[in-house]
């Protein structure tokens, strides 16, 4: 019992002399020691509504409605985050450094092709550089897509293994 004592008189007296140490430091840079002067600012998303007032017409429509019409108004957004997660975890760590407006190209271009296409069809596309395989494959495993990626030849294939093709009402 005496050691966990000795211990926690250490511990004290350590922090007394770093936050004193502290104390001199910021005194001597001129920093006000108030730690809400220290932290940098914070944008909340709940602070955010108050600033946006679009943002806020949202959610006061949001919590006026019943829960039948809130679930309705949230299932987007679940899928969304379920389609998300079916993607590869390296897969996602390509994909943030590829340009939004490139997504949404290979979006548009597979999304036109796959909605004419039958049961079991196979479609190919060109990948003549690597992010755009990463968004070829990409893309179909959040669509629910069959994708082979053929990287001595650029090709990625695109295969629709069920009965009708939706597509995602929120895209990647």
């Amino acid at each position: 019992r005496k050691s966990s004592n000795r211990q926690h008189g250490q511990i004290y007296s350590c922090r007394k002399s770093t936050d004193l140490f502290l104390k001199e430091l910021s005194a001597e840079l001129g920093i006000d020691t108030e730690l809400q002067d220290m932290l940098p600012h914070h944008n909340s998303p709940l602070s955010s509504l108050f600033d946006d007032p679009t943002k806020m017409k949202v959610w006061l429509v949001f919590i006026d409605s019943n829960q039948e019409d809130q679930d309705k108004m949230l299932q987007p957004e679940l899928d969304c985050q379920r389609r998300y997660k079916k993607i590869s975890k390296s897969l996602r760590a390509e994909l943030e450094d590829i340009p939004v407006e490139t997504i949404k190209q290979f979006e548009e271009a597979i999304y036109n092709t796959v909605k004419d296409m039958g049961y079991e069809s196979v479609v190919l596309f060109a990948a003549n550089l690597p992010e755009e395989r990463v968004v070829i494959v990409a893309i179909s495993q959040y669509s629910r897509l069959r994708s082979v990626s053929h990287q001595p030849i650029s090709v990625v294939e695109v295969e629709l293994k069920k009965k009708k093709f939706v597509r995602p009402v929120v895209l990647l």
